[in-house]
């Protein structure tokens, strides 16, 4: 089950508000399926120096990814601030939920569907959680609850999809409105 945390004490110091937390099966399913493609991209990276002509790597890189080829690694060159090349998405339709992955180099999507909770809980459960999902802080939240197509009986409706971009230096967080077709980025990039 995805569990999506919500804090409930608004007078707490704790900087986190929301904690998007994929079950351990989706988990699974996501990095099978990342596998399979960082696989690909591997492989070609390793055969012609490049993917489809992007992330191309020099003869010392080649080397790197050929021993760690070499010791069953498998670990494509994505550029110098991507820890891997996927987006991941969640749009709540209660009592389930749409968890979508895109692999942004392989030009390839997948959609996985579980059922959601979601849960009021205190700032200690959210940072016991917090290794374990996507964290949406404080400021981050102002910043969704000041965009104006922002409802908050929607929050955890079909209308809102949140995209989590994860960077070797940060969170890119983005909603979606499906009524608008708008979009709002949240991130909060002065962590970075």
């Amino acid at each position: 089950m995805t569990t999506i945390y919500k804090i409930n004490d608004k007078s707490s110091e704790s900087e986190n508000v929301l904690c998007f937390s994929f079950s351990e099966k989706i988990n699974k399913q996501i990095d099978d399926w990342q596998v399979a493609l960082d696989k690909m991209v591997f492989d070609e990276q390793m055969k012609t120096g490049s993917f489809h002509g992007r992330f191309p790597i020099g003869d010392t890189q080649q080397i790197r990814l050929q021993k760690m080829h070499e010791k069953g690694i498998i670990r494509p060159y994505y550029g110098a601030t991507s820890v891997n090349a996927c987006t991941y998405s969640l749009q709540v339709i209660l009592p389930t939920c749409i968890v979508g992955v895109e692999h942004e180099v392989a030009n390839e999507r997948a959609s996985f569907e579980d059922t959601v909770e979601i849960l009021q809980v205190d700032a200690s459960v959210i940072v016991r959680n917090q290794k374990k999902g996507f964290i949406v802080t404080e400021k981050e939240y102002l910043a969704l609850q000041e965009w104006k197509n922002w409802n908050a009986k929607d929050e955890f409706t079909s209308r809102y999809i949140y995209k989590f971009s994860p960077s070797s230096i940060g969170l890119a967080i983005t909603v979606i409105d499906t009524q608008t077709k708008e979009q709002v980025d949240i991130s909060d990039y002065s962590d970075w």
